[in-house]
Order: structure tokens, then C-alpha cells, then sequence
């Protein structure tokens, strides 16, 4: 059986996903998350790093690479 749900408040789903993980008869089939526009100052922050990367001042790290760090881990 899969059952769908809507959690209407962003800041409350890592809790639920967290709360879930931890009852050994329920498989998280999929996570899918509405998009939503950044904030203009997360786009100013990302702009920044980006630009520190092309002067050289700092290097980054492959997505994927954090993603499998963290995939088995409490959100």
C-alpha cells in the first residue's frame, strides 16, 4: 500500500522524515518537494561562492558526493 503526504509547513518535514525512518515497516518510497523561488539573499550567497570559485580562492565539492554522506543520516 503507499500512501500519499502533503506537509503543508517546510520547516516541519525533516522532523517527519526523520520520525518515519525510524519505524521499520514503512519504506520512504519518494520525497518530492514543491519548488520554490530562492530568496534573494540565498541567490546573493550562492552568487558569491560562485565567483570566490572562479577566482580561485576556494574549490568545491561534487553534490553527489555530500548527498551519499549524508543519505543514510538524520536530516
Amino acid at each position: 500500500m503507499e500512501l500519499t503526504v502533503n506537509i503543508k509547513e517546510q520547516s516541519k518535514i525533516a522532523a517527519f522524515l526523520n520520525l518515519i525512518k525510524e519505524i521499520d515497516y514503512i519504506e520512504i518510497v519518494n520525497v518530492r518537494e514543491e519548488l520554490q523561488e530562492l530568496p534573494d539573499e540565498h541567490k546573493d550567497l550562492l552568487d558569491k561562492r560562485l565567483q570566490r570559485i572562479e577566482n580561485g580562492e576556494t574549490t568545491f565539492k561534487d553534490w553527489s558526493l555530500i548527498k551519499k554522506k549524508y543519505e543514510n543520516k538524520a536530516v
